[in-house]
């Protein structure tokens, strides 16, 4: 399975926006990462982890901070056209859960580590039940 089949819409956000609105913006719209962009470039992405580890467990204000104060850079990409495998073992590799997806040097979405799990469990669950099916009508005959 390619990671095109099961990549996601990721949202963008100015690098001068306020870790507290982005925060906001991220919980309305239900998502744990943002990329950030500067000057129409994208330069990172800031996710609920970077929240974390960067802001409450540090009990910093973030009102005060801005999105590229706490930002994860480089971005960590995948070729549209990889297999999912591929995709699994970079995130293992960097220990990260998001993977920018590029197709021709564009992003064109991100693939999450839950995404992949999720197609991984049906991929398998498919093949095992055509290998039954296949094994119990082999010894059928």
């Amino acid at each position: 399975m390619k990671v095109k089949e099961v990549l996601h819409r990721i949202m963008k956000i100015s690098s001068d926006t306020s870790v507290a609105e982005a925060a906001r913006i991220m919980s309305e719209k239900l998502t744990g990462s943002v990329l950030v962009e500067e000057d129409g470039d994208v330069i990172g992405i800031m996710t609920e982890r970077d929240m974390m580890r960067k802001v409450v467990a540090k009990a910093k204000n973030a009102n005060q901070l801005k999105v590229k104060d706490i930002m994860s850079t480089p971005l960590i990409t995948i070729d549209a056209n990889e297999d999912i495998l591929e995709a699994s073992r970079i995130m293992d590799r960097h220990r990260i859960r998001r993977l920018i997806v590029v197709e021709d040097g564009k992003i064109i979405g991100k693939v999450t580590a839950n995404s992949i799990s999720r197609n991984l469990k049906y991929l398998l669950a498919r093949d095992t039940s055509m290998y039954s099916k296949t094994e119990y009508y082999g010894h059928r005959e």
